[in-house]
């Protein structure tokens, strides 16, 4: 029995991948800053903090501190006004949490920022805990967000499942021993074949889950959407 679901933000729950690619270029590009191509590959798993330390060596202005300052005000303007959630995503979380499973998102990404996307995409009250990488200390590359998420429901992770989209967090989680579900997502494509062979399932979206937990009549009817 899966008691307790761990949802990374980012191209699982949130469709956020386009804004952040844009980000990524937008704002050294608002300083004058050439960045090289394939940047947000890298920036993709890192916490704002590492973005910030690679953007000065890069040639970005300004402290740390500033640099993750503007980068979170370019986030959550994006996160308010541009991210859309994944089809079918907010009909799974209330799947989910109406089954009394727990719900928690583990986020490199802005505390404030994904909460607001998540309330506007209708899916945060079905979220029962939230944490980020920043918060730790510490990047999906090591396993500490994924069990810190498990330990607040005092689960193992044996009776958690993992969600994701980035192999290399997923690499992260199956080696903290925790199943996970591979989402697919434009962003990691030229990841597909290696997410497929590592994940304990690849879905292209929610719906595949829903038909399966649903009875016939309750999967039936118009594409969800959120």
């Amino acid at each position: 029995m899966i008691r307790c679901a761990i949802f990374d933000a980012d191209g699982t729950l949130l469709d956020t991948m386009p804004m952040w690619e844009a980000i990524t270029y937008e704002y050294p590009a608002s300083l004058g800053v050439p960045v090289p191509e394939g940047l947000h590959r890298t920036m993709n798993r890192l916490s704002l903090e590492q973005c910030a330390a690679l953007y000065r060596q890069m040639g970005v202005p300004g402290s740390i501190e500033k640099v993750v300052q503007d980068l979170g005000a370019w986030a959550f303007a994006g996160y308010r006004d541009r991210v859309s959630g994944k089809p079918c995503a907010g009909e799974f979380l209330r799947l989910l949490h109406g089954n009394g499973v727990h719900v928690a998102v583990a986020t490199a990404s802005q505390e404030g920022g994904v909460a607001c996307a998540l309330e506007r995409c209708g899916m945060l009250p079905c979220v029962d805990f939230l944490i980020t990488c920043t918060k730790l200390g510490k990047s999906k590359e090591h396993p500490d967000i994924f069990l810190r998420c498990a330990a607040e429901f005092d689960c193992k992770p044996g009776d958690s499942v993992v969600f994701e989209d980035s192999l290399y967090a997923i690499e992260t989680a199956k080696r903290a021993g925790f199943p996970v579900v591979a989402v697919a997502d434009s962003s990691s494509a030229h990841e597909a074949q290696a997410i497929q062979a590592l994940a304990d399932r690849y879905i292209q979206g929610y719906h595949e889950l829903i038909r399966e937990l649903l009875p016939p009549e309750g999967a039936a009817g118009a594409p969800c959407q959120g």
